[in-house]
């Protein structure tokens, strides 16, 4: 008897964002940190690789949420890719799609476009901010205009009361377009042209760029404001002072890949901090293992690097819930 034909589930970016919803994503992205912590979750190294002016990276974890019946267990890997040179050809210049396996068979199991997931995924931000962030942060400067950039505003407006966003941009223009295109309930938005300035008087920042020096600088920070460093992802990266991470306290998603590729790759060079400097990692936070914010005064910084466990526990979450709905599309291979 030949063996069944495979059939592999295609999901669409459409199909993915009108499943998910801000709060569903959060709530998972925190159970995915804290299943972390608690050895639930196996995470491989990253595979990146340059060519061509442009950049791909390939993710890989296994991991289960929960218990019985409802418990969640899903293995996958995506690549994603940079290619700046993407807008003169009139083409995005993120990409990223993933494939799960079965984990009780290894066989294929679905193919998903993961743009959405990757701007969702951006959650851990607004996880870190519940958590590090002061409960009345109302005041959010922006650094960076890209793809991520909106989706990292409306994770935080999920879990602190934002109110005024200062957005800066190497370009003025792009900030402007930003604040001209991006409309947020109740969130008075503006461009300004110094990082500086959109600093003073902010409770949380936001740094979404690709920048490979640093953007915002130690003296810039006022007490008790809470960082999440988004953009650091890739050798080189690099968007805060080496001696602002030095002299906070800094939690990481994960310590390895912070190191490597992550905000702690300078302020290590330089022999500012090393590894066991750094406070924890979000996922011992999320577990209860540590307490997040301290003290009302005490500057706190998450590096985001991203972890493939994000992706792959978004990816299981929107299979389940097409499952749900109905929403499969299939192929046989």
């Amino acid at each position: 008897m030949s063996p069944a034909p495979l059939t592999l589930t295609v999901l669409d970016d459409d199909t993915i964002r009108a499943l998910l919803t801000w709060p569903d994503v959060i709530g998972q992205i925190d159970a995915t940190f804290a299943a972390d912590a608690r050895g639930f979750a196996t995470v491989l190294s990253v595979v990146g690789h340059s060519l061509n002016g442009g950049r791909y990276s390939i993710k890989t974890s296994h991991l289960r949420l929960g218990e019985g019946e409802d418990a969640l267990e899903v293995f996958g890997l995506k690549m994603g890719s940079y290619f700046p040179g993407n807008v003169e050809r009139s083409l995005p210049t993120h990409s990223a799609a993933m494939l799960l396996g079965d984990p009780h068979t290894g066989q294929p199991l679905a193919l998903l476009a993961a743009n959405a997931i990757t701007e969702y995924r951006t959650a851990a931000g607004a996880v870190a901010a519940r958590h590090l962030a002061r409960e009345d942060a109302a005041v959010v400067a922006l650094f960076g205009t890209g793809g991520q950039a909106r989706a990292q505003l409306e994770a935080l407006s999920q879990v602190r009361p934002v109110r005024e966003v200062r957005v800066w941009s190497r370009t003025f223009a792009q900030a402007e377009q930003f604040v001209r295109t991006v409309k947020l309930p109740g969130v008075t938005m503006r461009a300004l042209r110094e990082g500086q300035a959109a600093c003073e008087g902010a409770h949380v920042v936001v740094t979404v760029t690709p920048a490979e020096a640093p953007i915002v600088w130690r003296d810039w920070i006022a007490p008790g404001t809470h960082i999440n460093a988004m953009g650091s992802d890739a050798p080189g990266k690099q968007e805060l002072d080496p001696a602002l991470m030095a002299a906070v306290t800094v939690v990481v998603d994960r310590r390895a890949q912070s190191v490597s590729i992550g905000e702690l790759q300078e302020p290590i060079a330089r022999g500012l901090m090393s590894a066991d400097g750094v406070y924890a990692e979000l996922g011992e936070i999320c577990a209860g293992v540590k307490p997040g914010r301290l003290a009302p005064e005490q500057i706190t910084v998450f590096d985001s690097t991203g972890v493939s466990f994000q992706d792959t526990a978004l990816a299981g979450l929107v299979l389940r819930l097409a499952r749900q709905g109905h929403l499969l599309n299939t192929i046989s291979l």
